[in-house]
């Protein structure tokens, strides 16, 4: 069995998406981006995209995924805070991305932290989540079948630094496992953003993917498709 590699791109820096995307397209693939319905007072120093944008990369193919109203970190919220800015994001994303269906969507959470309690709210609403729990720390990134079953995904990242060797290494890991499911979180391009990964870092492991006879990349809404609230 292949292992099938997807990676998400955190946080809609315009700038390193709109690259991105031409990589992809490249390559024949699809990008999937977590944005923020809000993202004013994050990071400001990189700009974000806005939903013209959003919506011109849904059109192109690629998948758009709620990552919050904000960049808050719902796992340090009350629970109604928390669950009012789940529906603020999502009623946003209704109101504004082209077609947008909750039940059909991951949602990454902001910092990959979160609460069993937000878990149950959100997989009430959306097709898959994916978290790494209230501590937030990284994983392999590896995913089996009662992941799936769950519909609650891990991933493996690497920040504050480059991340280039970290994915790559991974990705060797990944290769040798029996997991059907390897997914990374990434952030920007060059610099821009936390934990970043250089261009020419992207383009290897996108090589080194497609030379794999027991790795292939698909977005992870593909994926999942046959997942249901």
């Amino acid at each position: 069995m292949r292992t099938q590699v997807s990676f998400i791109f955190d946080d809609g820096f315009a700038k390193s998406c709109r690259r991105i995307a031409e990589i992809f397209e490249a390559r024949n693939l699809q990008a999937t981006f977590a944005v923020l319905a809000n993202p004013v007072g994050f990071l400001d120093e990189y700009p974000k995209g806005n939903f013209k944008f959003w919506n011109e990369l849904q059109a192109r193919g690629h998948h758009i995924n709620p990552h919050g109203y904000d960049h808050s970190d719902l796992s340090a919220l009350s629970f109604p805070e928390a669950t009012r800015k789940i529906d603020q994001c999502l009623q946003y994303f209704e109101d504004h991305l082209e077609n947008f269906d909750p039940s059909l969507t991951t949602y990454p959470l902001t910092y990959n932290r979160s609460t069993p309690e937000i878990e149950d709210y959100l997989l009430e609403r959306v097709r898959a989540i994916r978290t790494c729990g209230k501590k937030g720390l990284p994983t392999s990134g590896l995913n089996h079948v009662a992941d799936f079953q769950r519909r609650t995904f891990t991933s493996a990242w690497h920040g504050p630094d480059f991340c280039d060797t970290h994915l790559l290494d991974h990705l060797k890991k990944a290769e040798s496992s029996d997991a059907p499911l390897f997914l990374y979180m990434l952030h920007g391009l060059d610099a821009e953003g936390w934990g970043p990964l250089r261009q020419e870092g992207l383009l290897n492991a996108l090589d080194y993917i497609a030379d794999s006879t027991s790795l292939f990349y698909a977005p992870l809404d593909q994926i999942t498709a046959s997942l249901t609230p």
